[in-house]
């Protein structure tokens, strides 16, 4: 039976697979993969591994994809590979394999996971922290700080090196990373909605501003922000002991996501940063689909949404939810932005997620209302 080999783990409890030297890995070889001139039948259509080296990886993915498919059919199969093709995110997150630990693999994560993006393949992340070598315990806080927006956010190190955990740098580090880890949480609904939407679209969920502002030349080869969805601008802080960085803003409005300030692009900015710092700053019309810190994902049911906007002239955005596993029914809804009311569409799709309050949280200072159906739901202002 396809995927039988892997029963056993499954029915240990084993939620996903990791498909690791999938290029095919052969150490035995100068190359370090199969000599380029070994023959593949390429189903039917024979040739030589030159031309089927990354194919091989992809394949392996889709047959583990339709094997775990095949033994949970009402489970949506998770697949890790570091080799694939065109057509291979259908089947797999990506991270590129082995990395270092320093600051140098920190920043060059960025464009990185970008191009993978721009490539087709927006389930990515790389090693949080690195794999090859030690972090100091302020590179793998500042890298877990950026892995928040990572799609695929883990951290992994080499067998042999120092403990890298959260946990593992003192009491002071422990608790920031523990906040950033909290803060991924928190944005889970935003998050989830933006991976909804590369999966119909293709557009990446981490990408560069250049895809939103293609007019703008200053947002041209920016290797150092990025943007994940349309709304949330990440401007990590990639410097040994940096007490302040550089932001540039394209043209609109933007919010400091922390403090509510307003500023008007496009302009570059300097804030000031401490080690506690993820800065982040937020488009204007933006609605942050958020919830309340929870331990794990099973707990999210029956927890408020907590809806974060920024006020603009106008705008809408849709928020996508589901059970959270399997094939079943999903659902959308429009949020929207009238003048100083909030508008949310009937639901589309059969889905219902369990009964829960809104809490709408407005940054800014203008009046906002609510259509009077909306009696579960409470507004929050929060002035800069």
């Amino acid at each position: 039976m396809v995927g039988g080999l892997y029963a056993d783990l499954l029915n240990m409890g084993v939620a996903g697979i990791w498909n690791d030297m999938s290029e095919p890995a052969v150490f035995e070889t100068p190359t370090g993969t199969m000599p380029l001139d070994v023959r593949h039948d390429n189903e039917g259509s024979p040739t030589d591994h030159r031309e089927i080296h990354n194919v091989y990886g992809m394949l392996m993915t889709r047959s583990t994809y339709e094997g775990l498919l095949r033994l949970r059919p009402n489970e949506r199969p998770f697949i890790l590979s570091r080799a694939s093709f065109a057509g291979g995110q259908r089947y797999s997150a990506l991270w590129p394999g082995d990395n270092v630990s320093d600051w140098a693999a920190l920043r060059q994560s960025v464009p990185t996971l970008l191009g993978m993006g721009l490539s087709g393949f927006p389930f990515v992340g790389v090693d949080i922290g690195g794999f090859a070598e030690a972090p100091t315990p302020e590179l793998f806080t500042r890298w877990i700080q950026l892995g928040v927006f990572y799609p695929f956010m883990r951290a992994h190190t080499a067998f042999g090196t120092p403990d890298q955990e959260p946990w593992s740098y003192g009491a002071e580090h422990e608790a920031l990373n523990r906040k950033a880890i909290e803060l991924r949480y928190q944005l889970l609904p935003y998050i989830y909605s933006v991976m909804r939407e590369s999966a119909d679209t293709g557009i990446p969920a981490m990408r560069p501003l250049m895809l939103e502002y293609p007019q703008d030349e200053s947002t041209y080869g920016n290797a150092d922000e990025f943007l994940f969805g349309s709304d949330l601008l990440i401007a990590p802080v990639l410097r040994e002991a940096a007490t302040s960085r550089g932001v540039y803003l394209p043209a609109g409005d933007w919010y400091d996501y922390w403090t509510g300030q307003h500023y008007t692009g496009p302009k570059t900015i300097t804030i000031p940063v401490t080690l506690a710092s993820i800065p982040i700053f937020v488009r204007g019309g933006a609605f942050v689909f958020t919830q309340p810190v929870v331990q794990h994902t099973g707990e999210m049911p029956g927890q408020p949404l907590i809806v974060e906007v920024f006020p603009s002239s106008g705008s809408e955005r849709w928020l996508y939810e589901d059970a959270g596993n399997g094939f079943g029914p999903s659902m959308r809804r429009k949020f929207s932005l009238r003048g100083n009311t909030i508008e949310i569409s009937a639901p589309e799709g059969s889905y219902r997620p369990p009964a829960r309050s809104i809490i709408f949280n407005v940054r800014g200072k203008a009046p906002i209302k609510l259509p009077d159906r909306f009696e579960r739901a409470e507004i929050q202002l929060t002035s800069p």
